[in-house]
């Protein structure tokens, strides 16, 4: 099969193999199995038995055993395993690749690739080929089975050539000199060294396939001229192949075509038009053994490594993705090379892109082109790094899974319904902590800036501040904090790495050390290299707008020096009381403290108020037993020795708020309270020297930290886990649950992912089961999306960790520091709970002290939180809405993939296209004319590419048919329920997840389809054998039409919207299965593409729903609906009440709606319509006022 001629002189051939068999639990697997060791001989042994096994087959296995036995590294194994692995291949064996034969013991993919290399004899001593493979283990094996197929095999002469991740290239020059020289005609290579200047050969056999268009580019690049052939394994039924070889296509396009002709002929190559296609899948598993002298760039947020052998495929991402479609640099060199007098080459990458403003230096000499190239990119990568450029998402992707032996966790039994596991710390900290910081580290700078300046005038100033950490942090989306309800944006803006001398760093420290001291009213004992973030203030010049005129900040000259020197000059100094004018300018923006103590409340000013001084009788409620405060002052203040002018007027100031969580929106209406007002003497104040607008700021890092870590959470989830098929900001969403108590949470996307989740896994059903019936089906896909199985999928992918289900907490919280911090009181502490530690000899004998109780408890804590088994099922629905507003449904498939929803060869949405031809057409028995086809057509809106389809859909069970339309009904249920919830979702883009389920279930009850079939004409054409359902289907239209007149009579009368008039009158449940069976059959006519079914629903669904069903014309009372809503909420204060000639809504205490009662008309009802188009219009009102979730238990 030619799959495409990219260029005239090489032929591209995809080859399909059978699947091989499930192979098969060993008696060696469950040996090695039931150890359970830890060993990392053990688990390399266990690790590269499996692969050889399911990719090469039993014999394959026993040689990875024989070789371990004859390397001498199986003396730590017990005697038995030895054994085991003695008799697993013996001597001289040769692989059995008869498949008729009873001892057949390779793979079906093996015997292919042994049925193409014995084609190759005809080509005699002009023979030399490539096969490229996934892992080093494959290509060792693979070698070894090959060798021992001398009869069929004897004119090969294989090497295995691999790639190492330090930069020693002695093994590689040694075998590509044998290849050069005769003695080696096969190369066995690793995909870590394709980029590599590797000999041109005229067959090239891609054993794995691997998704890259730059590694196929690599591959085109060492076929040998005319007639070679590039030969692509496939497996047959192969979703995830079919999906690689349909992205390799890709590359006949025009302009990639030419980018892959320059990349093949000249090593300078160039950069492609087009973004180049390439997965994120790291193949850094070549070598068995690490080095220490390895070199790698590891990227702060995920952890993960990029190797010199990844740096190219960054630089190719990172140019294409910037690239201008239809520029000319199409031609231009993407890399520039130089010969030193030894004949070794040098490299550097063309300024371009992100490049343009490094400093591009010749790379260190390699003797080859592709070397040299390599350690270009590499230095380009790491030159992007050092200035925080480097992009998380060109990095190899890396996530950790817990392991299949561990156990589910058990269901807590203090809190029913609920599991514990641990909550996950952002690497980002670990990953900084890696890097010592000393006058030579260049610190990366965040600016912290609430609301860029404009704040309301009900929110006090609060200036940015800048943080400093040792590793570039990703760009951080804006987000909300909230004062009384009221929201200040936070932005997050990357500056400039700086590089700062010991002095400034040592100030900085001091600076911030003194902060913490008074933010959290204890000391901080931490060294400047175990604090993680420090965090500096910006001088007066600094505005947003200085920020968006600068695409590259460089905030080292906004740095207020002279802020930090006068904070650790004095923390307080006295106010300037020489006069009123001088008290009046020292008081703006500034903390004021009533005593010189470090550990004390602080006060913001408001005014000096003039009218009062110390002889005038004080305000404050507990000062009334006091004439005045200077009496006051002398009764209480030690050491008080009077004042030098009592006539001075007093300052009238408000205390500072406490730390908070200001993430919650959650709060009361907003009232200015002056009880909290007190009345100071200027004299016997002191000011503290950090401005109160910057003190204001750092009374919201916490808040700002836990929002970083989040976003930290996300990126890591996003990279690792989903591979970016989501945006970070809705993934963030997807993962809050409502008890975290933020302004946003999953609901609305769980509502949009549960509606995707049926629909994939109705028409996965479907497809995959063509002859099961409709109970059948139904079984099958619960099976699929039932919250058992999806929490349990969650587990097995470790998410868990990465949802945050609790609120901010202040108990404990501490800036980011190292993890291994130990202060003399911590380890005094540490000593002390070790010695009063109980013995396992007589654990009752010993009594442990309350507080080294306490101490244990704190040094062996770590982060826990409770989820209930449907809240992760939740989380796992509410990801796929993301995706799916993120991306389309190939978005939100990829996300159900990630999260291990079991659908096999399914990898895009065009797969189920692919298979429709498994879904053989209905025989029908009867034909219906081609008026009949043009009448439905006409109504539905689009046309029917197989009409047998569409008799199927119209054939009831009382039918002689033998096919009816209960298949086509099961997946039309699906694709309503999801058109209705995605039509509610855009419609309705602030209205709350109740609301919405309220909705969705008026506009997909059997009524109301069973009126708009009626209503649009498509029961006449529906195919039956049943004169009780045509009498019933007769009654039922005349019924729905009378009662449609009588409402559109009484709505224009009365000025009111159309209602739901149909919902008391009885229908048959035929007519709204034949509408559900007709979207179905469209979905499966056109190949299942969303076309025609679209077409249908805005044509026929979505002008009925927009008419009569709303939130105001909903048949229950409104009254019902709002308070069944509220509840839903989790909130259990509210009620109507009626007071004088009013009616009114309340929600803990605060008015939602009101009316005035009016003769002949239900107050109760119209307030209540009111309540819900207020609710709708302001969907953050249940957030703020309502604190019952607090009591929800998660």
């Amino acid at each position: 099969m030619c799959l495409v001629e990219l260029l005239p002189s090489v032929r591209e051939t995809v080859v399909v193999y059978d699947p091989p068999n499930s192979p098969p639990t060993t008696p060696l697997v469950r040996q090695l199995r039931s150890l359970g060791s830890d060993e990392p001989c053990i688990r390399r042994l266990f690790k590269n038995y499996q692969h050889a096994l399911a990719q090469l087959g039993s014999f394959a296995a026993g040689l990875v055993c024989r070789q371990l036995i004859d390397i001498d590294k199986a003396d730590s194994l017990p005697p038995e395993i030895r054994q085991s692995l003695l008799i697993q291949v013996p001597q001289g064996a040769s692989p059995e690749i008869d498949m008729a034969s009873p001892g057949f013991n390779v793979t079906p993919k093996v015997l292919k690739l042994v049925q193409i290399l014995k084609s190759c004899r005809e080509l005699g001593g002009d023979f030399c080929g490539i096969i490229f493979v996934r892992r080093r283990i494959v290509a060792d094996t693979l070698m070894q089975l090959l060798l021992r197929l001398d009869s069929e095999l004897g004119f090969l002469r294989i090497r295995v050539l691999f790639g190492a991740r330090n930069l020693d290239t002695s093994h590689q020059d040694e075998i590509l000199r044998m290849v050069k020289d005769g003695s080696c005609n096969l190369l066995i290579a690793t995909k870590s060294v394709e980029d590599l200047d590797l000999p041109n050969v005229p067959v090239l056999i891609k054993f794995d396939l691997f998704d890259s268009q730059l590694s196929h580019a690599h591959a085109l690049s060492h076929c040998l001229g005319a007639n070679s052939h590039i030969i692509s394994m496939v497996e047959r039924g192969n979703g995830a192949h079919h999906a690689i070889i349909s992205h390799l296509s890709n590359l006949n396009s025009p302009r990639l075509r030419v980018w892959t002709n320059a990349h093949r002929w000249t090593p300078q190559s160039s950069i492609p038009d087009e973004a180049l296609y390439t997965d994120r899948d790291s193949y850094s598993s070549d070598s068995d053994e690490e080095s220490e002298s390895v070199s790698f760039i590891r990227d702060s947020t995920t952890g993960s490594r990029m190797y010199p052998q990844d740096a190219l495929n960054a630089i190719y991402s990172l140019c294409s993705s910037e690239r201008e479609p239809g520029g000319n640099e199409m031609y231009n060199p993407l890399f520039e090379f130089d010969i030193q007098d030894d004949g070794h080459f040098v490299c550097r990458v063309r300024r371009t892109g992100l490049l343009q403003n490094l400093p591009m230096t010749w790379s260190s000499p390699n003797p080859t082109k592709a070397g040299a190239r390599r350690l270009a990119a590499y230095d380009a990568c790491a030159g992007l790094y050092d200035q925080g450029l480097l992009d998380s998402r060109v990095f190899p992707r890396t996530w950790a899974t817990p392991s299949d032996s561990d156990p589910l966790p058990a269901l807590n039994p203090k809190i029913p319904g609920t599991r514990t596991y641990p909550i996950k710390s952002p690497a980002f900290w670990t990953n900084t902590a890696l890097v010592p910081l000393n006058s030579l580290t260049r610190v990366y700078p965040m600016i912290i800036s609430v609301d860029c300046g404009n704040v309301s005038e009900s929110l006090p100033l609060h200036a940015p501040l800048v943080m400093l950490v040792r590793q570039p942090l990703p760009d951080m989306p804006d987000f909300n904090v909230f004062f009384a309800g009221i929201p200040a944006r936070i932005s997050l803006i990357r500056a400039k790495p700086i590089v700062l001398d010991e002095s400034q760093l040592q100030d900085i420290h001091a600076y911030n050390t003194l902060l913490w001291r008074a933010m959290l009213n204890k000391s901080y004992p931490y060294s400047i290299n175990e604090t993680l973030a420090h965090y500096v203030p910006l001088t007066g010049e600094w505005s947003c707008e200085v920020a968006q005129r600068s695409q590259e900040l460089d905030v080292s000259n906004f740095i207020s020096w002279k802020s930090i020197s006068a904070t650790l000059a004095d923390w307080v100094v006295p106010l300037k009381c020489d006069s009123v004018e001088a008290l009046r300018e020292d008081i703006v923006d500034a903390l004021i403290q009533d005593r010189w103590a470090v550990y004390t409340r602080r006060y913001d000013t408001v005014v000096v108020r003039h009218d009062l001084n110390p002889l005038s009788k004080p305000l404050d409620p507990e000062l009334q037993e006091y004439e005045n405060l200077l009496e006051y002052c002398k009764a209480n203040r030690e050491g008080f020795e009077g004042l030098k002018n009592d006539q001075q007027p007093l300052l009238e100031v408000v205390r500072l708020p406490p730390l908070k969580d200001r993430l919650q929106p959650a709060a009361g209406p907003f009232t200015p309270s002056t009880s909290n007002r007190r009345y100071f003497i200027p004299e016997l104040c002191a000011k503290v020297t950090v401005p109160a607008s910057t003190f204001r700021t750092v009374l919201l890092l916490p808040c700002i930290m836990r929002r970083i870590n989040d976003f930290l959470l996300v990126k890591e989830l996003n990279s690792g886990l989903l591979d970016y098929c989501v945006s970070d900001e809705l993934l963030h969403v997807a993962i809050s649950p409502p008890s975290a108590g933020i302004e946003y949470d999953y609901e609305r996307l769980e509502l949009l992912g549960d509606a995707f989740l049926k629909l994939l896994s109705s028409i996965y059903v479907f497809v995959t089961y063509p002859k099961a019936d409709e109970s059948s089906m139904h079984n099958y896909r619960q099976a699929l999306i039932s919250n058992k199985s999806l929490w349990k999928n969650a587990i097995a992918v470790g998410l868990p960790s990465s949802i945050r289900s609790r609120p901010l907490s202040f108990k404990g919280w501490s800036v980011p520091r190292t993890p291994t911090s130990d202060t003399g009181e911590k380890k005094e502490e540490e000593e002390s709970s070790r010695k009063t530690t109980p013995s396992s000899d007589d654990p009752k004998n010993v009594f442990i002290p309350k507080k080294r109780r306490r101490a244990l408890k704190i040094l062996n804590w770590k982060p826990l939180q409770h989820l209930g088994d449907k809240a992760l099922a939740d989380v796992v629905e509410a990801i796929m809405g993301a995706a799916l507003l993120s991306g389309g449904t190939d978005a939100a498939l990829k996300a159900a993939k990630a999260l291990n929803v079991p659908l096999p060869n399914i990898e895009k949405w065009a797969d189920f296209g692919k298979r429709s031809q498994e879904v053989s057409e209905p025989v029908v028995a009867v034909q219906i004319s081609s008026s009949t086809i043009g009448a439905i057509e006409a109504i539905i809106g689009c046309p029917f590419k197989r009409p047998q389809f569409l008799i199927q859909a119209l054939t009831h069970k009382t039918s002689a048919q033998s096919t009816t339309y209960e298949r086509l009904e099961f997946i039309g249920d699906a694709i309503l329920d999801f058109m209705v919830i995605r039509h509610l979702f855009h419609r309705h883009q602030q209205m709350n997840p109740g609301m919405l389920t309220v909705l969705k279930g008026a506009m997909v009850s059997n009524t109301t389809l069973a009126a708009l079939c009626v209503l649009s004409g498509l029961h006449h054409h529906l195919l039956f054998g049943s004169d009780k359902l045509a009498h019933d289907i007769r009654e039922y239209e005349n019924l729905v039409i009378q009662a449609q007149n009588e409402e559109y009579a009484a709505a224009e009368k009365e000025g009111r919207p159309c209602g739901q008039f149909w919902h008391n009158i009885e229908s048959p449940k035929v007519l709204g299965d034949l509408l559900e069976s007709i979207l179905g059959a469209l979905y499966v006519s056109d190949e299942y593409s969303p076309v025609g079914a679209e077409a249908f629903f805005d044509k026929v669904f979505e002008p009925f729903y927009n008419r009569h069903i709303t939130l105001q014309t909903l048949s229950h009372h409104p009254t019902k609906t709002l308070f069944e809503f509220i509840q839903s909420k989790g909130c259990g204060n509210f009620s109507l009440v009626k007071e004088a000639n009013e009616y009114l809504v309340l929600v803990h205490d605060v008015v939602l709606a009101s009316t005035q009662d009016e003769n002949g008309i239900s107050g109760a009802k119209v307030v209540s319509s009111i309540g819900l188009c207020a609710l709708e219009g302001d969907p953050g009102f249940l957030a703020r006022t309502c604190n019952c979730w607090k009591d929800t238990k998660w």
